[in-house]
């Protein structure tokens, strides 16, 4: 990666963990911006409201959207991931949707995969899609439902009981 204090957007190269080629890159550094698209982004202490790329790597950074082919994200937040693979360690994820996700200490809201593996104790609320590791989900898609058919039962029992107390300005 590049070197310097500065911050902003910057075009840089990047060597791949395990690669020998150097890949050219886009580097976000300390600023916020709207959206990125590039081959590969590299974001650190950032935030972005959209991220499209092959290769996504956060670090203390935060985004509204990921789509990438590969996205890795270390003490980052997104609302929304959807790769064909994810690497979450510390940090948390509204949703993700991916053919295989890692979590290392990380939370998410709904993880829909078809292989996720999650350690350290790592939380998600509902998980659809094969899992190993230390697997503990608040709900499967099974209990999900059953919580949402319950929960709209339940409103519209309160609903109506509030109608019939208060009324409905007829009177």
């Amino acid at each position: 990666m590049a070197e310097g204090p500065e911050s902003g957007i910057r075009e840089t190269v990047y060597k791949q963990p395990a690669g020998k080629v150097p890949t050219p890159a886009t580097e976000v550094s300390g600023t916020r911006v709207g959206s990125v698209e590039a081959q590969t982004v590299l974001m650190n202490r950032s935030s972005a409201d959209g991220v499209t790329a092959e290769r996504v790597s956060m670090e203390q950074s935060a985004a509204r959207g990921i789509d990438a082919r590969s996205a890795q994200l270390d003490r980052s937040a997104a609302m929304s991931v959807r790769s064909e693979r994810a690497v979450l360690q510390r940090s948390q994820v509204t949703q993700v949707s991916a053919d295989d996700v890692r979590m290392v200490r990380s939370r998410a809201g709904l993880v829909r995969a078809e292989r996720a593996h999650l350690e350290d104790g790592s939380r998600v609320l509902v998980l659809a899609g094969q899992a190993e590791g230390d697997v503990r989900p608040t709900f499967d898609l099974p209990g999900a439902a059953a919580f949402g058919a319950a929960a709209g039962v339940a409103l519209a029992i309160a609903a109506a009981l509030l109608r019939r107390l208060f009324g409905r300005g007829t009177r």
